[in-house]
């Protein structure tokens, strides 16, 4: 009897060891792959914030996941623009909200999904390409306020997004 114990035992300790090891090498992936990126702790804190990071096993689903962050982080600035502009605030900025709010459609539905596609099929270059118009387009949106954007923060958060998701294309 004390020869089975010890052989549950023995399978019980292999059997966990061998279901951590996923969990370790995720972790790993996600860190070497973001301390390539220009900010590694905010890319790693985006990462594992989203629950499919735990199933993901190479850096074309990292960066999957990179632009759904932003096409979710981007749809909260593309509400704000909106809201200010349904509701008629701000008439001194209605052309910037406009070509911004437009900027923000085109990078959330256009942009995003060619590099994600661009990852699933093993096309790198469309998500670095997509991702260095979303960096322009969303810069581009914050300077044409001139220091007035009532989008400051959503705009940075989107650029940031858009800066790591740009450094992991490179990385492929």
């Amino acid at each position: 009897m004390e020869h089975f114990s010890l052989n549950i035992l023995l399978c019980t300790i292999v059997l966990a060891s061998i279901s951590i090891e996923p969990c370790h090498s995720n972790d790993r992936l996600i860190r070497e792959t973001c301390s390539k990126t220009p900010n590694p702790s905010l890319c790693v804190s985006y990462i594992k914030a989203d629950p499919k990071s735990n199933n993901v096993n190479d850096v074309p689903g990292l960066g999957i996941i990179m632009a759904q962050i932003f096409q979710l982080k981007g749809r909260d600035a593309r509400d704000i623009l909106f809201l200010i502009l349904s509701t008629g605030r701000r008439p001194d900025i209605q052309a910037q909200l406009k070509a911004c709010l437009g900027s923000y459609d085109i990078v959330i539905n256009s942009d995003m999904p060619v590099a994600i596609n661009g990852f699933k099929v093993g096309k790198p270059r469309w998500a670095e390409a997509m991702a260095n118009s979303a960096v322009i387009r969303v810069s581009d949106c914050e300077r044409s306020f001139n220091g007035k954007s009532p989008i400051t923060p959503e705009n940075n958060i989107t650029r940031e997004i858009a800066v790591l998701l740009l450094a992991i294309a490179r990385q492929l």
